[in-house]
């Protein structure tokens, strides 16, 4: 009779292996406690200004809105080159002798800081968002911090994501 538990050295058939579950399971820890920090801040600006909204535009909304499009736009674009840049120390030789596993284990890092960098873009823009709509009650920082966090939450990482750009990435590495 077979162990309906799976352990490290049994994997469950059609599942992905231990490891990349564990290791994607931090960045779901990071990526949920980043929600969560600007959900229970927004929280708090909306109690302290009483659900206010009827506020009066000033430059620093403006500049936390402008902040907002900028962020949503670089959490594209400047967590990859810094990807590339971590991906590059990767041995071509050495992925080319590395079993799948090996191979998820040495690109993966480049994954996670590319996705703690562009995360984080969008936490610090949401939350300058909301201390902005907490000095000014101005609806447009709540919309831009709710759209922001709304962003964050979609960036949620799962284990087939991950293995797919790491995938990706190390046949790129592999080539070239």
């Amino acid at each position: 009779m077979s162990n309906p538990y799976a352990t490290p050295d049994q994997p469950i058939p059609g599942q992905p292996p231990h490891d990349r579950v564990r290791a994607v399971r931090v960045l779901k820890i990071i990526s949920g406690a980043m929600v969560m920090g600007v959900l229970v801040f927004m929280g708090i600006t909306l109690v302290l200004n009483q659900g206010a909204i009827d506020g009066e535009a000033q430059i620093m909304s403006w500049v936390g809105i402008g902040m907002a499009g900028l962020m949503s736009v670089n959490h594209l674009v400047l967590p990859n080159i810094v990807a590339k840049a971590a991906s590059s120390k990767v041995n071509a030789d050495q992925l080319r002798s590395a079993d799948d596993a090996q191979k998820f284990m040495l690109v993966f890092p480049a994954f996670q800081t590319r996705h703690i960098v562009a995360s984080a873009m969008l936490e610090f823009a949401a939350f300058m968002n909301l201390v902005f709509y907490m000095l000014t009650a101005f609806v447009g920082n709540l919309a831009a911090a709710s759209a922001l966090l709304v962003l964050l939450a979609l960036r949620f990482p799962s284990v087939s994501a991950a293995e797919f750009w790491v995938h990706d990435r190390t046949r790129e590495i592999e080539l070239g």
